[in-house]
């Protein structure tokens, strides 16, 4: 058991919730279908360790910073939303009620098979890999629904795929698209390949952008850019209390999953605060949902 997961979510929550995720799962042998707090049905598939978490983390799954997002782009909501690395569609899901359009790139043929039962008028998903340059690679995919094209994924247990490598200013030239209000990246490793290729969407659209990734580099990226940087930490010892902060630049010690970048003449006013949890229940999330006015 990761005991550091299981406090942040609460221990009640964590052995209630993963009894009934087993449950489930007996029950219906394929997937099981689970709300967002927006009232939008997501499949959780057997399968897929992503779709448990959010099952687990009751929408909470990188600790409240995309309920922070969604409050820093919500008053541009008629542009578009790219999902970098989509998976089985969590985000896109979560999301569709805010964007004229979603564009979602997501690698894995798994994955793929979940999005083309997604597909409508305003979302759509890419089969590509997403970085800082346009090449052919050869794309490992693991049965849990990642895929990798290097050696970030060691195990033998994967099956090898042809793949074009994109970036997202050539598709989105190729496709005429813009009006780019904000990009969710979480890619295992190449977010800021995707950053870099991305750089004149950021200079002419200046969208929101949250990304996992939290390093020097990051930093220096934006360096030019007129963005700032929030974010909800914790800490390992106390993974149930989390901080709204401002964020100037890298500091070793905190614990950061999610970075919201968010362009300084589209900024609101967020102060610093403390949301208190505890290891019973987990995260505060009802205070988290108040504080960004979230209804649901």
């Amino acid at each position: 058991m990761d005991i550091t997961f299981a406090k942040q979510i609460g221990l009640i929550n964590f052995l209630f919730r993963g009894l009934v995720i087993k449950f489930l799962r007996k029950l219906k042998k394929d997937k099981f279908i689970y709300k967002t707090l927006f009232g939008k049905n997501y499949s959780i598939y057997n399968w897929d360790p992503s779709g448990a978490e959010v099952f687990l983390t009751q929408c909470f799954t990188d600790w409240g910073n995309e309920y922070f997002f969604l409050d820093s782009f919500k008053d541009r909501k008629n542009g578009i939303f790219l999902d970098i690395g989509c998976h089985s569609g969590y985000y896109s899901i979560l999301y569709s009620n805010y964007f004229n359009k979603i564009v979602g790139f997501e690698p894995n043929s798994k994955c793929i098979e979940i999005l083309k039962n997604l597909e409508n008028e305003r979302f759509n998903w890419n089969q590509n890999f997403v970085g800082n340059k346009s090449i052919e690679v050869k794309s490992k995919e693991n049965p849990n629904g990642y895929s990798f094209y290097d050696n970030s994924y060691l195990g033998k247990d994967f099956s090898v795929k042809s793949l074009t490598q994109i970036t997202l200013d050539n598709y989105c030239k190729k496709n005429e698209l813009s009006n780019i209000s904000a990009i969710k990246i979480d890619v295992d490793g190449i977010d800021l390949e995707v950053l870099q290729g991305a750089n004149e969407i950021i200079d002419n659209n200046r969208p929101c952008i949250m990304i996992e990734n939290y390093t020097i580099e990051l930093f220096e990226f934006f360096k030019d850019k007129n963005y700032s940087f929030w974010t909800l930490s914790s800490s390992k010892d106390k993974p149930y209390d989390l901080q709204l902060e401002k964020i100037t630049d890298y500091d070793p010690h905190k614990w950061v999953k999610m970075i919201n970048c968010i362009p300084n003449e589209f900024k609101k006013e967020y102060k610093n605060k403390i949301f208190k949890g505890n290891f019973l229940t987990g995260i505060n999330k009802n205070k988290i949902l108040k504080t960004f006015n979230i209804n649901f």
